[in-house]
């Protein structure tokens, strides 16, 4: 009886083992030499008691910078200068910019003098949305609830562009009794924006987006892509009747998402997660962008970018450090389980197909790293390196080498990590 027991015991063992066989049968992550993080990156997220930080980490070793409560110091607000010496950031509803290298903070002052639109609140939310550096370095621009703020290291600037306002009077009938005389109120509505993007050191562009509802009738319109020359003698705003959201750029050419067959009240969506679906990615000169002409004729673009397959849900991209190449990294399949990528370079100038293959990438389901959400990634500027870093689904950093597939985690303090806001050499 006893045998019988024991056989019965070793039948059901082996089954257990035929069963999880077959279970992980699938596709298994590449096993391939995990990438160095050389340098030096800067992570924005959350620490163990919940409050908001930025550290820099060098040779594994991350130094807080920045620290405050989630609500008074928005991290997506945070962006670090070109050369690393500058940190721009919103605190407690107060534009900043630190020197890191003294520590000193200088608070945003804003110049006598109005900005060509009306600014339709005083007041500045938490959530205020970003802030992004002209490639010289000497400037920072802040998108927040006020409008366009361009600020010099020192904290000294003006208002370019505030959320433009339209106001019209609406009439109410009372439909029990027609032959009452009509109420009246005022109305109004305020455009959103998108967050501005430099391009080049004295443009910068963004979509002020009006509400598509029945009461905004009169409203400023919807999908006005709007660029800003930023000057000494003021502020010149441009509005193109464009239909494309700028999301990178690099030198002279920027990168943008191009919907001809949306409306021009349409809401316009970026390059890569797009909830409605990626238009068509186009890479074009800097320069193209004021012709109004281009609404309607996106032959003036360079060519089109839709073979990159960078408007595919989790595509990251980024322009390589010194040579302005566009690289875009995009899965084959939406299944979190494939490991298949196509690994784009552009050049940056004609727009043209330098190298493309398919390459296994040790990150997602069962893989130490999971994927990137998608969109711009920070890329390790040393010559030669073809690693980049991200915040992961999860919270952690991710680093990938796009030239071997391999995948390794950059540790440190945070529970949480939110963005990887840049990749230095020093």
């Amino acid at each position: 009886m006893m045998h019988i027991a024991r056989c019965v015991r070793v039948a059901f063992t082996a089954l257990a083992l035929l069963v999880v066989g077959a279970c992980s049968s699938g596709p298994q992550p590449p096993d391939l030499a995990a990438p160095k993080a050389t340098g030096t990156v800067y992570v924005a997220g959350r620490a163990d008691d919940g409050s908001a930080k930025v550290w820099r980490v060098t040779d594994g070793s991350a130094k807080p910078l920045l620290s405050g409560k989630p609500r008074q110091l928005p991290l997506a607000s945070v962006s670090l200068s070109p050369d690393g010496g500058h940190l721009a950031y919103v605190s407690d509803g107060t534009m900043y910019v630190m020197d890191l290298r003294t520590g000193a903070a200088h608070a945003g002052r804003s110049t006598a003098g109005s900005a060509p639109d009306a600014v339709t609140e005083s007041g500045m939310p938490d959530d205020a949305q970003c802030s992004t550096w002209s490639s010289d370095g000497k400037h920072v621009a802040f998108t927040v609830q006020r409008g366009v703020f361009v600020f010099d290291t020192a904290g000294k600037g003006a208002l370019v562009a505030g959320r433009p306002v339209s106001r019209w009077r609406e009439g109410q009938r009372d439909l029990r009794n027609l032959a009452s005389a009509p109420s009246y109120h005022d109305a109004s509505a305020t455009s959103q924006m998108t967050c501005a993007r430099w391009l080049g050191t004295e443009q910068l562009a963004f979509d002020r987006l009006g509400h598509d509802t029945a009461q905004s009738i009169g409203a400023a319109e919807a999908d006005t892509t709007t660029l800003a020359r930023v000057g000494t003698t003021g502020p010149v705003l441009t509005d193109v009747l464009a239909r494309w959201t700028a999301s990178d750029a690099c030198d002279r050419r920027v990168l943008l998402d191009y919907h001809p067959e949306q409306s021009l009240t349409a809401t316009p969506s970026p390059v890569a997660n797009s909830g409605r679906g990626p238009g068509r990615p186009l890479i074009m000169a800097i320069d193209s962008l004021a012709q109004r002409t281009y609404a309607d004729n996106p032959t003036l673009a360079a060519r089109d970018l839709t073979a990159t397959g960078i408007g595919a849900k989790g595509s990251v991209w980024y322009f390589t450090p010194g040579s302005c190449q566009l690289v875009t990294a995009a899965p084959k399949s939406q299944d979190d389980g494939t490991y298949d990528y196509l690994v784009t370079t552009v050049d940056g100038t004609s727009g043209a197909t330098v190298k493309q293959r398919t390459l296994p990438l040790a990150i997602g389901a069962g893989a130490a790293v999971s994927r990137p959400d998608g969109g711009h990634v920070a890329a390790n500027p040393a010559s030669g390196a073809h690693t980049v870093a991200y915040a992961t689904r999860d919270g952690r950093v991710g680093v990938l080498d796009l030239a071997s597939g391999g995948a390794t985690e950059l540790t440190g303090p945070w529970k949480n990590a939110e963005a990887v806001l840049a990749w230095r050499a020093g």
